[in-house]
């Protein structure tokens, strides 16, 4: 058996690894991890060409070892879909990559003939909403809850597409609400504090100019799987809710203004006051025209996304 799992969603690979091999306490399981920097071509066939001593089930992961193949000018590994096809059947063979192999080289195109491929790879740009959205409304039957259409919606504005963050929140929304529906109110409760926490302190090192806070919170987000339309959506809606505060507190009390722009949490309303004192509506104003004009851009094919994320902090 050989099988490969490639694509930058880690998690996802990580649960099929899992399924693939099993209890992993059992006693007649030989199961070895090989990463690609610490083996050869030789060692490669060593490995495939030993029987385990137990005389039961072994199994070979190898960690990026065909992005080390590709990537390679020598012929130390030639041979190497041959090694593969003679392998003894006893033993199994798993390739797991961190990103997506391209299959069509020809140092590794005959794979997908001799074994089984697995695609893991995060959604992004069109229809990447529904297939979250459909990942999620599967994930909750694994955790037996039950999520409204708006609080799956919600789920994602504020998590967006890393399935690993993703599944910890599913995880405590089931041992907050067992056997109960969960309402978008929840959802705010359960997940928004921390999100909007890390959208206020980027505001604020933003405006402050304090550039390597700001890249270290952003930084934060991206590997939440935040990308730069849910990154803009969700700075554009704080500095919206700033701008409209200012313009409030010239005829109305705090708990007024609280009501109008309908933020429940008072942590956060505490937070969109704080700034709306600090900073200027001009300055606000102009930061959301940036993003308005980052956002065109991306979507026009001027820019790409990955280059204006790395340059973010110091556009704003």
């Amino acid at each position: 058996m050989i099988k490969l799992l490639h694509g930058n969603d880690e998690f996802s690979s990580k649960e099929t690894l899992n399924e693939i091999v099993g209890d992993r306490k059992d006693p007649d399981l030989d199961l070895n991890f090989i990463y690609s920097n610490k083996i050869t071509g030789n060692e490669y066939k060593e490995y495939l060409y030993t029987i385990s001593l137990f005389g039961g089930r072994r199994i070979l992961v190898f960690y990026d070892l065909l992005s080390k193949i590709l990537s390679t000018k020598n012929d130390q590994w030639k041979d190497f879909i041959d090694i593969s096809i003679n392998k003894p059947n006893v033993n199994e063979v798993i390739f797991f990559e961190n990103k997506e192999i391209n299959l069509k080289s020809k140092k590794v195109n005959k794979l997908s003939e001799i074994g089984e491929v697995f695609l893991f790879n995060i959604p992004t740009g069109r229809g990447s909403w529904e297939k979250i959205k459909s990942w999620i409304i599967k994930r909750q039957d694994f955790y037996d809850i039950n999520i409204t259409p708006s609080g799956i919606n919600k789920l994602i504005d504020l998590i967006g597409s890393n399935y690993r963050y993703l599944d910890n929140e599913l995880f405590k929304l089931s041992n907050y609400k067992p056997n109960n529906v969960i309402e978008e109110e929840d959802i705010e409760i359960m997940v928004s504090g921390i999100k909007e926490s890390s959208i206020f302190e980027l505001i604020d090192s933003l405006l402050a100019k304090k550039i390597i806070k700001a890249s270290t919170l952003l930084e934060e987000l991206i590997n939440n799987g935040q990308t730069f339309f849910s990154i803009q959506q969700m700075l554009s809606r704080q500095i919206r809710l700033i701008i409209i505060t200012q313009e409030l507190q010239k005829n109305n009390s705090p708990s007024e203004i609280q009501t109008k722009i309908q933020i429940k949490s008072n942590y956060a309303f505490n937070k969109i006051l704080t700034q709306a004192k600090q900073f200027s509506p001009e300055k606000m104003k102009e930061i959301l025209k940036k993003l308005l004009e980052l956002d065109l851009s991306i979507k026009s094919g001027q820019k790409k996304e990955k280059d204006v994320l790395q340059q973010l902090v110091y556009i704003l």
